[in-house]
């Protein structure tokens, strides 16, 4: 059961504590709650489950636990050719997800529990995590469109199951508002936003090599595609698709590494006056060169940077970080 002295208790910047791992590590819910509750999920059987799970320290874990006897019902079943199948968003995704009308939720004694390790939340002596998801039914990949799909192969494993799968049809998950949208868009307007559904984030893309050849990075792990961040997780209309390619001149002004978190400080100069307005909106320009295990690239923005002796310069192209490459091509257009 759920430890009644912490129950309610929230953290800053995250949701409801859930409880403690076997190993003792504290879980907090994301703020974007993906708690699934719709297949009769509570926090006292996710608290329990988690006191099952040695997280072992590791940055990421999931975990599908199998508690022998019905616990809930799955929303995720697989469908036929025969079934009512429709395409809609649900609300907090940036996606669209199939749901079917004619199906029921199945008995299922399974449970997933993606967690993800968070040092900021740590106040003791214990690590502390956040609640990617919970739900009740078996493991499944990402949704086809989902960003964090970092490869070809994720991204078919995907297609494959969400083809042969869906979700069982909840009018209280689906932001209608955005479904009907797109269902009256232009195909020009589709492509754009089905394209937008897969990026993580824009910016100015820099050569790996060329930077590191002159800010090496000290960290266990260095940025494998350094970047200039202009806007993450954008909208549509945030794509700049025809600056796509576009060139700025990036200088490299500061200097900041705290054993977490490594980067630079710089000042953007663009071709286009577009990527300039967005790079100019910035309150803290920087590329991070690396980062420490448990560290998170976002925070390289607090850093406290100190000015170089020398500038650095470099080049950088505007892009779309989208499934584990950079798009830096108006899609349908050519080298």
């Amino acid at each position: 059961m759920k430890n009644e002295s912490l129950k309610g208790e929230v953290a800053e910047s995250h949701g409801e504590f859930f409880g403690r791992t076997r190993d003792g590590a504290k879980v907090y819910d994301r703020i974007d709650s993906h708690f699934h509750a719709e297949g009769g999920l509570t926090p006292d059987l996710l608290a329990a489950a988690l006191s099952t799970i040695d997280t072992g320290g590791r940055t990421f874990l999931k975990e599908q636990l199998d508690f022998e006897h019905p616990i809930g019902k799955t929303t995720c079943v697989e469908v036929s050719p025969d079934d009512e199948v429709v395409m809609v968003f649900r609300k907090g995704r940036s996606g669209r997800t199939p749901m079917v009308k004619n199906r029921e939720a199945q008995p299922c004694s399974s449970m997933v529990v993606i967690l993800c390790k968070d040092d900021t939340l740590k106040d003791d002596d214990s690590d502390a995590y956040v609640l990617i998801t919970s739900y009740i039914g078996d493991d499944a990949p990402r949704e086809p469109w989902d960003p964090n799909n970092e490869n070809e192969e994720a991204c078919q494993e995907c297609e494959e199951y969400w083809s042969s799968h869906a979700l069982v049809y909840d009018e209280a998950l689906i932001d209608q508002e955005r479904t009907a949208a797109f269902e009256e868009m232009s195909e020009e307007e589709r492509s754009v936003e089905l394209l937008r559904e897969k990026v993580l984030y824009d910016g100015l893309f820099i050569d790996p090599q060329k930077l590191y050849a002159l800010a090496p990075a000290t960290l266990a792990r260095s940025i494998r595609t350094p970047h200039v961040t202009t806007n993450f997780k954008p909208e549509a209309e945030q794509l700049r698709l025809d600056q796509l390619g576009g060139n700025a001149r990036i200088i490299g002004i500061g200097y900041g590494n705290d054993g977490r978190n490594e980067g630079l400080l710089v000042r953007v100069e663009a071709d286009d006056p577009v990527v300039q307005e967005a790079c100019d909106a910035l309150e803290v320009p920087h590329i991070t060169l690396s980062i420490a295990p448990g560290a998170h690239a976002k925070d390289t923005a607090g850093l406290e940077f100190r000015p170089l002796d020398e500038p650095i310069e470099l080049t950088g192209r505007y892009g779309l970080y989208v499934q584990g490459k950079v798009v830096d091509q108006k899609p349908g257009t050519q080298e």
